[in-house]
């Protein structure tokens, strides 16, 4: 089998003949290159990224740019994203109801863009974005997927995508965890008016791609079952998430989940809703779950996508330690072959390229049906 054909067939339901190895080798990739962030997305081709994929026969699924736009039909409505003289990236909205700016500051470190002002600093901010999702047009961009499908070849699964849902949109990415716990209690009409109408939004921006060329679509919420706790899930989330897999099964395609935390938890609660995967699925001793418990407790049907946590793939860990914890994700094949090898998110900038092209070989050893 080819490695798409192995991704493919475990989301059909299907043994394949190994576990499928999937990697997500952009922010490795751009820090060990010096490659400079674009954080309004990849515009075309990145020919090194392929050929770092192609070198280790590696499936390429993630971080290929989105494959929609938004716009308004309406001049008094504006979305602007710069980056100033001092290297500081700035995102505007402008609207009739006032300006709300965000500001992200480089981080050499981490190699990647620090928040350091929230798009939205109160809850008077709410009906801006209110008004902005509910005014916001989308238009297909299938040639941006069509680009790295035929670039990739054998080796791309590329996901589609939609924004962060209401909650992530919100706790994970826009106001913060602390703001966004502190107006649920203090402005909760008001929090759940806003989390509902960006939900709306990306039900609209699903609509419009839910008969495009992908396969799976991804929701990148960077859930953490730590800070959006199963009462939130359940008031805030689960219905939205349960209608996205249910178009998307009504279409014969499938959901993957971005959780990049804690799946402790939540991984029962995303099975109930649909979910076919978990991406970023990532065990101790980063989080607390062994791999035959976040399989217990996924079920045996849930694509459980990841294994490899950041501080085991890079030089906090030895080659025995990091040997043992890929053994360990692939032993769980014997419980469900519902199961992908790849990084608890993305690679990290301080993993070794030795220790990355190891991965091929220890999936063939350990990773056969």
């Amino acid at each position: 089998m080819t490695p798409r054909q192995r991704v493919l067939s475990v989301y059909a339901g299907k043994k394949p003949d190994q576990v499928p190895l999937l990697l997500d080798l952009s922010h490795w990739y751009k820090a060990n290159y010096k490659i400079a962030f674009d954080l309004t997305g990849f515009k075309g081709i990145d020919t090194k990224l392929v050929d770092l994929h192609k070198q280790l026969n590696a499936v390429s699924y993630v971080e290929m740019g989105g494959h929609f736009d938004l716009y308004f039909e309406d001049d008094a409505i504006s979305d602007e994203a710069w980056t100033d003289s001092n290297g500081v990236f700035h995102r505007k909205i402008s609207t009739p109801l006032g300006s709300i700016e965000e500001e992200r500051v480089f981080s050499p470190i981490s190699y990647s863009y620090n928040i350091r002002e929230h798009l939205i600093k109160t809850v008077k901010d709410f009906e801006i974005i209110k008004y902005v999702m509910d005014r916001y047009k989308v238009r297909a961009c299938w040639d941006r997927y069509q680009m790295w499908r035929d670039a990739m070849g054998e080796l791309g699964v590329i996901y589609s995508m939609l924004p962060y849902s209401g909650l992530g949109y919100l706790i994970s990415r826009n106001f913060g965890v602390e703001n966004t716990c502190m107006a649920m209690f203090d402005a909760p009409e008001e929090t759940k008016a806003l989390i509902e109408s960006v939900n709306k939004c990306n039900i609209r921006i699903l609509d419009e791609l839910i008969d495009g060329p992908f396969e799976v679509l991804i929701i990148s919420d960077n859930f953490d079952s730590n800070v959006q706790n199963p009462k939130m899930f359940n008031e805030y989330s689960r219905a939205y998430y349960a209608e996205v897999a249910q178009r998307l099964h009504a279409r014969s395609k499938y959901l993957a989940v971005h959780v990049d935390g804690e799946m402790n938890g939540c991984l029962s609660n995303f099975a109930q809703c649909g979910a076919d995967c978990i991406d970023a699925a990532t065990p101790a001793p980063m989080f607390t779950l062994s791999p035959a418990q976040a399989r217990a407790q996924a079920g045996k049907d849930m694509i459980l996508s990841g294994g490899i946590p950041a501080n085991i793939f890079g030089p906090t860990a030895t080659d025995e330690e990091f040997e043992d914890c890929v053994v360990q994700w692939l032993e769980t094949r014997h419980d469900s072959f519902r199961l992908f090898m790849a990084a608890g998110d993305q690679v990290p900038p301080d993993a070794s390229w030795d220790r990355i092209a190891k991965l091929p070989a220890l999936v063939e050893k350990y990773g056969k049906y």
